[in-house]
């Protein structure tokens, strides 16, 4: 059942049946550590945000909403809605296309999905970030689309950390099957309030708030 205050996206079946194809490919490639409740805001729309190392983020996003029977419209990179096999399944479920040149009608389909009081997931950091670009708090840099959308929906942004994802598929390769398998976790922490008007500084301030919840996964 959908949380009350919280409602099914147009694709919510399509959604569920591939969170539950996503969940059964997941278990021969890690052990999942998800929460047993999810509690999210139901007096204003909700704009989920995670970090991002790997691929394999997307399928434990589908599996956790799966789980407690919520869809949501999630961001992705456009080179992988829009061509191949992947993109005809990221249409089924509804994903939102963004990049450079669609970046304003991402964000407005962003922005009517949570105004009809559905759910939206993002990246802020929009892309893999390798080991390298990555600070000591665990995260990347981060664009500010996020506190534009935010802004203009009046949405509550909840972090969402992932932790050992690059270890099942890491940036540049393919999903590793191993003897024992690795770790995955995810946690949601509290909702974070956008205080002004400079969508790059809340953006960043957001992402100090994201980090030190990927710092408590270790």
């Amino acid at each position: 059942m959908v949380q009350p205050g919280l409602q099914p996206t147009e694709f919510h079946e399509r959604f569920l049946t591939t969170g539950r194809w996503c969940e059964t490919v997941s278990k021969p490639l890690a052990r999942l550590d998800l929460p047993e409740m999810l509690t999210l805001p139901t007096n204003r729309p909700v704009l989920l945000a995670g970090n991002h190392r790997s691929l394999f983020d997307f399928m434990v996003t589908m599996i956790i909403f799966t789980r407690f029977g919520l869809s949501s419209r999630i961001m992705i990179r456009a080179d992988l809605v829009e061509s191949g096999v992947s993109g005809r399944l990221l249409q089924g479920i509804g994903a939102i296309a963004t990049s450079r040149h669609t970046r304003q009608d991402a964000e407005d389909a962003a922005v009517e999905a949570l105004l009809r009081g559905e759910v939206v997931s993002m990246m802020p950091e929009g892309r893999l970030i390798p080991s390298s670009e990555l600070g000591p708090d665990g995260v990347g840099p981060a664009r500010p689309g996020l506190s534009r959308i935010a802004r203009r929906s009046g949405a509550a942004v909840v972090p969402v950390a992932f932790g050992g994802t690059n270890q099942v598929w890491p940036r540049g390769g393919s999903p590793r099957l191993k003897l024992k398998r690795p770790n995955v976790a995810l946690r949601l922490g509290d909702a974070f309030e956008l205080t002004g008007d400079d969508d790059q500084a809340n953006t960043d301030a957001f992402m100090r708030h994201l980090g030190a919840l990927v710092r408590s996964l270790g």
